[in-house]
């Protein structure tokens, strides 16, 4: 249940959950070819002028063990339109008892395009302190990666963007493309060590209930393949995903089962708009 809390929960909703290692290897069975990965072209932006979503997760319904808050705002970097996105997550009172998590991500891409720029993750899992930054070269198309560890060497390392986003910007460019009921979405991801292959099967629609009340969603099946291990298919663990099926396209819930039962993260505030801000570019780690 710790992993696929600091996981999902850190990254709060959709793509995130590629890094949730609570998955079941699914026999022979493969992915697109990851050569093969559309070049999607956002359509919707329903997250354009800024918004903010808090969410909780419950383990089987009955526990508060964390909670996660999404903050989008539009800027200004170097001229450039951009949205920069902040997600803080942290375990309840309960968990940190015995596993206390406080977790930072973040994200800056394009405004339209919704091509990445910069990333940046921050794990503090009990004595666990791991820092990930990532800048995205345009001119290059390479990301550069730094990624940092208390007690371990640091690696700093290079690859081909080839059609890869961080989590973040994959998560908003799956809400901004046109999708239907059956319809599968591929997105090349990467978080830290390791880059995966995601498909998004939007399997039907359906009510889901909430705090707010009943909203009809896209119900979503995740399925991962690590591209940087060999080459194998992972379905995550009875995960699935609620969009709604209106022109926000959010992410409203995601559930997956765990060792001793199940967890659910659900939405429980949302509200739209906020303030824009005129930013520098972020500066290089030291």
């Amino acid at each position: 249940m710790k992993k696929f809390i600091a996981s999902s929960l850190t990254t709060s909703w959709i793509v995130l959950a590629v890094l949730c290692v609570s998955a079941s290897e699914a026999g022979d069975a493969s992915l697109m070819k990851p050569e093969s990965v559309p070049v999607y072209q956002p359509k919707f932006f329903p997250f354009e002028g800024g918004e903010k979503q808090v969410y909780r997760a419950h383990w089987n319904g009955l526990v508060s063990v964390a909670t996660a808050e999404v903050q989008t705002t539009p800027a200004v970097v170097n001229g450039k339109k951009v949205l920069q996105v902040q997600v803080e997550a942290k375990s309840s009172r309960i968990l940190d008892l015995i596993w206390k998590m406080r977790d930072s991500i973040s994200s800056t891409f394009d405004a339209r395009a919704l091509s990445p720029s910069h990333f940046k993750f921050s794990q503090r899992e009990n004595s666990r302190i791991i820092d990930t930054e990532a800048r995205y070269n345009d001119a290059s198309r390479r990301w550069a990666v730094n990624r940092r560890q208390v007690g371990k060497k640091p690696k700093i390392y290079e690859f081909d963007s080839q059609n890869t986003f961080d989590p973040i910007t994959a998560a908003y460019l799956s809400r901004s493309v046109d999708f239907k009921v059956g319809d599968r979405l591929y997105f090349k991801v990467f978080g830290g060590r390791y880059r995966y292959l995601l498909e998004l099967h939007v399997e039907k629609k359906e009510l889901v209930e909430l705090e707010s009340g009943k909203v009809e969603a896209y119900k979503i099946i995740p399925r991962i393949q690590n591209l940087t291990k060999t080459g194998y298919s992972d379905r995550l663990n009875e995960a699935a995903i609620w969009i709604s099926a209106d022109e926000r396209r959010l992410p409203i819930k995601l559930s997956s089962k765990v060792l001793f039962g199940t967890v659910h993260l659900n939405l429980v505030q949302d509200k739209q708009g906020a303030q824009s801000a005129t930013a520098e570019a972020p500066k290089p780690s030291s």
